[in-house]
């Protein structure tokens, strides 16, 4: 029984050697090298791992600017948006004048603009990229993203145009006329030039003469008529309407 039991314990003893032989030892080049290769091929879950042990097995890069950035770069190559948008706000806060700061910026719209849904949804992540990207063309005048900041822009801009549109028209069907003027008046006001620019005219003029507000009806009529020539013919005819008593 007692050579039994020392035969047991020599057998754990080398099982226990042969597992430990397999987990190598923790050198950060190798573990980095190792969790590129993953994010090379797009295995996001394991490299953030891989990642994150060499934050944690070595604590003077726990705040290591290209780990945070890798870390980041994982969530968003997972479509995990708002996880992702910490960590590149996270990086920002550590590293403010880092060379990548510029990225992480751009990357903190780019999440936002991920998020965008059909223009009859929540404006807000327009909003909210437009944000984002003033603040980049601010602070990186002269950066390699500040032609994509401006498109960009430009693209929530015009969605955002057309949401009021959207509901300029929602309110045109629920006869809210003054609504639907007010919205379409802000189209106007905050989007001049816009996609939906021609429309906000016509759905203006529109409710304008169902309040019998005949000036400004007008004056919305005339200006489609001036700005939009395949938009004339419609125009005048309005206008012929109310010259009449």
């Amino acid at each position: 029984m007692k050579k039994l039991l020392i035969i047991l314990l020599l057998i754990s003893s080398a099982m226990s050697f042969v597992g430990c032989a397999k987990e190598p030892p923790f050198d950060p080049g190798v573990w980095f090298k190792d969790a590129e290769e993953k994010m090379h091929k797009d295995d996001f879950e394991a490299a953030r791992k891989k990642y994150q042990e060499i934050q944690e097995k070595s604590p003077d890069k726990s705040y290591d600017a290209v780990l945070m950035l890798r870390v980041a770069d994982t969530y968003f190559g997972e479509e995990k948006y708002s996880e992702a948008q910490v960590e590149y706000q996270a990086f920002l806060n550590y590293h403010p004048v880092n060379k990548d700061a510029v990225y992480a910026q751009y990357q903190i719209a780019m999440c936002s603009y991920k998020e965008l849904t059909t223009i009859d949804r929540d404006p807000t992540p327009n909003k909210t990229v437009i944000k984002e990207m003033r603040t980049l063309l601010e602070k990186y005048p002269k950066s390699a993203y500040v032609e994509e900041a401006k498109k960009r822009t430009a693209i929530c801009r015009d969605r955002l145009a057309e949401y009021e549109l959207y509901v300029a028209k929602f309110y045109y069907k629920k006869d809210s006329y003054k609504a639907a003027a007010g919205r379409c008046e802000k189209l106007l006001k905050d989007y001049p030039g816009s996609p939906a620019e021609k429309d906000a005219l016509y759905y203006a003029g529109l409710s304008y003469m169902e309040l019998g507000e005949r000036d400004q009806a007008r004056i919305k009529f005339e200006a489609l008529a001036q700005k939009y020539p395949a938009m004339k013919k419609t125009a005048l005819a309005h206008l012929q309407k109310l010259q009449k008593p």
